[in-house]
């Protein structure tokens, strides 16, 4: 049967998806997209989240003035100004991307990265306090896989980590920083005999500790059955993603990243960033999920991640970004310099990242039309984070959804009238999904006087 040409609303009022219906989400508003135009559209994103701080005036657009403490808003156009080199990767994507200066975070402050705090505004040493903005993107826009964070860090062996992301309070979200292991635990089905057949074994071994949680149910009272419930519910979820992704074996197969040198603990960090971005783009592409966190060196008191000198244009030899923070020169390079050729190795990963999207069809675009990557530090404007000023770079607008489109964007500054938060830039992406809060995160409380709830209503269509 071709469902091309079935309309969503005859097909919805005749199928019954049932628990599958979560896991076949990120799949159908691909459908969607491919049928009928004039029905939502999807809507995936990445968050890139960079340890080390996003030091301001190293990310200024040429030609745009920067006073110390504005006290007005200023809106104008990025196209037709020079990219600062550390950034200037992005350039091509100005006229599909924002630069937005100027909010505040203090309430997350932390020694050095705020982890958590920086996605979820609350303060850092709590650690799993409450949910993240990428988890609460991630209830709104369900995929197969509830939400993927991938992960670099300077020991290449570094396997899982909980470093940005949180559930709820109280149940952080792992990071995969093994490409390999990121690659198995999203596109095993697409592996061949061999990984098949453990797939099988994992899907009958999930549906016998469901049918036995039933079987014991039976033998309990009901104060009991009402606590096995959370672990029957668990085994059934992930045994229906088991059977969501043998559905979508064929799609998954033809998106699966080419396992090479850059997947292995021999890698530099860059080629495990490029393979990370590459395993994000194929889930994407697959439909596995739609949202991702993508981090480098990112989490409570992280410093980012120490690069080799020769992945900078240096020589051989590590370069740690904890004396990069602290202003040192290292192989006669200045700590600022050091930055900026860091991040611009970051930027080019992310531009390639774009530009695969870009070349993948999705109704009468492409999926990066319907995508929206928030890149940011969660150090904030630098090692040890102030935070008075939270710089985000937005590139793509969710499918229309943003009007993120060549925008440079600066908010007056902490304390001064129309100042606002990193909270209400994240109750605007919440609010372009149907989640229309008032409020997300901790109030910072030296901003009493100040309106803190709400979205940011200049970036709402």
């Amino acid at each position: 049967m071709n469902l091309k040409i079935i309309p969503r609303r005859t097909f919805f009022r005749g199928t019954t998806l049932g628990i599958g219906g979560a896991f076949f989400a990120p799949f159908l508003r691909q459908l969607e997209a491919e049928t009928v135009s004039s029905v939502a559209k999807p809507a995936r994103i990445l968050f890139f989240v960079q340890g080390n701080g996003m030091y301001p005036d190293q990310i200024q657009p040429q030609g745009i003035e920067r006073p110390s403490e504005p006290i007005r808003l200023e809106d104008r156009r990025l196209a037709g100004h020079k990219f600062a080199e550390s950034v200037a990767p992005l350039e091509p994507f100005a006229e599909r991307m924002s630069f937005i200066h100027g909010l505040s975070g203090r309430v997350a402050l932390g020694n050095h990265g705020c982890g958590m705090g920086a996605l979820g505004c609350f303060p850092s040493p709590k650690d799993a306090f409450a949910e993240t903005i990428d988890a609460a993107m991630a209830k709104a826009l369900p995929g197969i896989f509830f939400h993927t964070g991938l992960g670099v860090e300077t020991q290449p062996g570094t396997s899982i980590i909980y470093n940005v992301s949180a559930r709820s309070k109280g149940v952080p979200l792992p990071t995969q920083c093994s490409p390999l292991g990121a690659h198995k635990s999203l596109f095993s089905i697409s592996g061949g005999a061999s990984e098949r057949q453990k797939f099988n074994a994992n899907t009958q071994l999930l549906d016998f500790l469901a049918d036995d949680v039933k079987r014991m149910q039976k033998r309990l009272d009901a104060t009991e059955r009402e606590k096995l419930d959370h672990y029957l519910n668990a085994f059934q979820s992930m045994s229906g993603r088991q059977g969501a992704l043998v559905q979508l074996q064929e799609r998954i197969s033809m998106s699966a990243p080419e396992i090479n040198e850059r997947f292995g603990v021999n890698a530099f960090a860059f080629e495990r960033m490029e393979a990370q971005f590459d395993i994000a783009a194929g889930a994407f592409i697959a439909g596995l999920t739609n949202v991702i966190t993508l981090s480098s060196g990112a989490g409570r008191n992280q410093v980012g991640v120490s690069f080799d000198g020769s992945e900078l244009g240096l020589g051989a030899g590590p370069i740690p970004a904890h004396e990069v923070g602290h202003q040192k020169t290292i192989q006669e390079t200045p700590a600022a310099e050091l930055h900026v050729r860091t991040r611009r190795r970051h930027c080019e990963k992310l531009a390639a990242f774009v530009r695969k999207l870009e070349s993948i069809p999705e109704g009468d675009g492409s999926m990066m039309d319907n995508t929206l990557i928030v890149y940011l530090s969660d150090a904030a404007d630098q090692h040890h984070a102030k935070a008075y000023e939270w710089p985000i770079i937005v590139i793509g607008d969710l499918g229309g959804r943003l009007k993120t489109a060549n925008r440079y964007l600066r908010y007056p500054w902490h304390g001064q009238k129309g100042h606002r938060t990193v909270a209400n830039f994240y109750n605007t992406l919440l609010h372009c999904v149907g989640d229309r809060r008032e409020r997300f995160g901790l109030p910072d409380l030296s901003l009493q006087d100040l309106d803190q709830e709400g979205p940011l209503a200049e970036l709402l269509t």
